[in-house]
C-alpha cells in the first residue's frame, strides 16, 4: 500500500518526537509516558493494517452487472473518466481504473458498468423518471452536488447512514463532505476518494516560480509552512508585478500582471480567509453565517485586492481591458491566462485544480498553493469544492438491491484510495509538470482542508453562483460591480435566503 506524503511526514514527525523525548527523559523515563507512546504506536499500526474490504460481507453476486449513471463527454472536461476505462484518459489512470475494477469483480462477483449521459440536467430528470415510473436501473449515481441536493430534496436519494454497510466514518470518504454535506444528521450524497472531480474543482492558486526568483521575492512555499500567506501578502507582491510592459500605450492581456482572479473565485477567497456562508447548529442545521462585523471586514480586505488594478486583473470580467483585448485577438481568455502564468506575465492565477491538465502543456515553471488566509493569526488554510461540477455519490432511493448497492459503493471508495485517487495525483505530479516536492506538500494541505459549504450547492435566494440574488452569488456579483456594497446587498437578499433556507431544512425534517 502506497502511503501518502501526510503519512509519512507525520510519520517522521512522531519518531522525531519520540527520539527527542527518549533523550530528555533518559534513564528516568516515565513509564506511563513510555506506555503511552507504545499505544500511540500500537493505534498508528494497528490504522495502517486495514484490509481492503474486511468491514464487509463476503458476497458474491455471480457475475451480476452494477450500473452507475454519471455524467458524460458532453461536459468535456467535467465529465467522469474515474469508473471505467475511458480511451482518451491518461493511461496510468486507466490502468488503476481497471486494478481496482478488477478487485471488486474479484471479491463480489460484480462487473462496473456505467451509462453516461449526453446532456446537461439528463442525470437528473432520468433518475427523477425513473422514481415516478418505479423502475430501477441504477444501482448508483455520481451527480453533481446541487443536482443531487435537488433529488434529496425530492426523496429520491437513501439517506446514506441508514444503510448498514457504508462507513461514513471511515477515510476513504471525505470527512469534511460527510460533516458539511449533512443536513438533520442525514447525508443522502458525499464524496471520497472515488470522486475525482471533487478534487478536481477544489480552488487553488498556481504560480510561476521564475517570476518569484527573478524578482528576488519571498518564497511563497515557505510562506505557506510558516502561516504567512495571507491577503496582505498577495497584494504585497503582486504590487510589485503588476505593469504595461508590452511597449503599447494601456493596459491590455499581453501586460504584466500580479494576480489574474476570474469573477467566481471571489467566494473561494472569502472562504480560504476562514469565513462561511452556513454553519450548523446543535441539531445539524444549516444557520447563516453572514452576520456581524467579522465578515464585512474579512470581505472588504478582498474586495480591495480583487479591484485593486495596481496588483490585480479580473480576466474574466466582459469590461475588462485583459478580457477585450484577448478577445478582439481571437484569443480564448482562459487559454490567455495559462498563457500568461507560462510566458512569465503573471506571477499568480486562480484556479480549479483541473485547470493543472492545462497548465502542463505549456513550458512554465509554476508551483500550486492553497488559497491564501485572512492574516497569520487565522488557524488554517482553507479550500473551497466549487460544487456546480463536483461529483457526488448516492444511492437511488428505488436502486433494485439496496444492500448490494452500499457494499459495492463503500467498495469502491475505498479501493480507489490507493488506485485510481494515487494515479491521478501522480498525472498532476508528472505529466503535468508540478514535480517539486513542495508542491506535493502543498497538495496535500489543499486536499486535506476542503470545504463544502451548503450555500454554495443549495443557492438559496437565487437558482445558481451567478445569480446576484442568491448568497452563493452575491459577493462575486459585487467585486465585478466596482462598488462594495456589501451590506446593503446583503440585506436586500437575507429574508429570501433565509425562506429558501427553512424550506430546505423542512424538507428534510419531514
Amino acid at each position: 500500500m502506497k502511503i501518502s506524503l501526510l503519512t509519512r511526514i507525520l510519520c517522521l514527525v512522531m519518531a522525531l518526537a519520540f527520539g527527542v523525548l527518549a533523550v530528555a527523559c533518559g534513564e528516568t523515563e516515565d513509564v506511563s509516558e513510555t506506555a503511552s507512546s507504545a499505544t500511540s504506536q500500537t493505534e498508528s499500526k494497528e490504522e495502517e493494517k486495514f484490509v481492503l474490504f474486511s468491514n464487509l460481507p463476503d458476497k458474491n453476486y455471480g457475475g451480476r452487472d452494477f450500473t452507475v449513471l454519471v455524467e458524460g463527454d458532453y461536459m468535456n472536461t467535467y465529465r467522469s473518466v474515474e469508473l471505467t476505462v475511458q480511451a482518451e484518459s491518461y493511461s496510468g489512470l486507466n490502468t488503476a481504473i481497471q486494478t481496482r475494477n478488477d478487485l471488486i469483480t474479484e471479491k463480489f462477483g460484480v462487473n462496473i458498468v456505467e451509462e453516461r449521459t449526453a446532456a446537461s440536467g439528463e442525470l437528473l430528470s432520468t433518475l427523477r423518471d425513473n422514481a415516478v415510473a418505479g423502475i430501477s436501473l441504477y444501482d448508483m449515481a455520481m451527480p453533481y452536488m446541487s443536482d443531487a441536493a435537488t433529488l434529496a430534496l425530492e426523496g429520491s436519494l437513501y439517506d446514506l447512514n441508514e444503510l448498514e454497510h457504508i462507513h461514513l466514518d471511515q477515510k476513504y470518504y471525505d470527512q469534511g463532505s460527510v460533516s458539511d454535506l449533512s443536513v438533520a444528521g442525514k447525508n443522502y450524497f458525499v464524496t471520497g476518494d472515488l470522486s475525482l472531480l471533487s478534487f478536481a474543482c477544489t480552488h487553488a492558486i498556481v504560480f510561476n516560480k521564475d517570476v518569484i526568483k527573478d524578482n528576488s521575492m519571498d518564497d511563497p512555499y515557505t510562506l505557506v509552512e510558516n502561516g504567512e500567506w495571507t491577503l496582505d501578502k498577495m497584494l504585497e507582491m503582486s504590487s510589485k508585478i503588476t505593469g504595461d510592459t508590452d511597449g503599447e500605450s494601456g493596459m491590455s492581456y499581453t501586460d504584466t500582471y500580479g494576480f489574474l482572479v476570474n469573477d467566481n473565485f471571489i467566494l473561494s477567497m472569502y472562504i480560504g480567509a476562514g469565513q462561511r456562508l452556513t454553519t450548523k447548529d446543535n441539531n445539524d442545521e444549516p444557520i447563516i453565517a453572514i452576520t456581524g462585523e467579522g465578515p464585512a471586514r474579512v470581505y472588504e480586505k478582498i474586495y480591495d485586492l480583487v479591484t485593486n488594478v495596481s496588483a490585480t486583473c479580473q480576466f474574466s470580467a466582459a469590461s475588462n481591458s485583459y478580457y477585450t483585448s484577448a478577445t478582439a485577438a481571437g484569443k480564448n481568455i482562459w487559454i490567455a491566462a495559462i498563457e500568461s502564468i507560462a510566458d512569465k506575465r503573471a506571477l499568480f492565477r486562480a484556479i480549479a485544480l483541473i485547470d493543472i491538465f492545462d497548465h502542463g502543456d505549456y513550458e512554465g515553471n509554476f508551483g500550486v498553493l492553497p488559497v491564501p488566509k485572512y492574516d497569520a493569526a487565522q488557524d488554517n488554510y482553507y479550500s473551497r469544492v466549487s460544487t456546480v461540477y463536483a461529483t457526488s455519490v448516492a444511492i437511488p432511493f428505488n436502486a433494485e438491491d439496496p444492500e448490494m448497492s452500499a457494499i459495492i459503493t463503500d467498495a469502491l471508495m475505498q479501493a480507489s484510495t490507493d488506485t485510481t485517487k494515487n494515479a491521478y495525483f501522480q498525472v498532476i505530479m508528472t505529466d503535468r509538470k508540478v514535480q517539486d516536492y513542495d508542491s506535493e506538500k502543498m497538495l496535500d494541505i489543499i486536499f486535506n482542508s476542503r470545504v463544502y459549504d451548503l450555500g454554495s450547492i443549495y443557492h438559496w435566494g437565487g437558482t445558481n453562483e451567478a445569480d446576484i440574488n442568491s448568497i452563493s452569488g452575491f459577493m462575486n456579483a459585487i467585486a465585478i460591480s466596482g462598488s462594495n456594497t456589501f451590506a446593503s446587498s446583503w440585506q436586500s437578499i437575507e429574508s429570501a435566503v433565509q425562506a429558501k433556507m427553512d424550506e430546505t431544512i423542512d424538507a428534510y425534517l419531514d
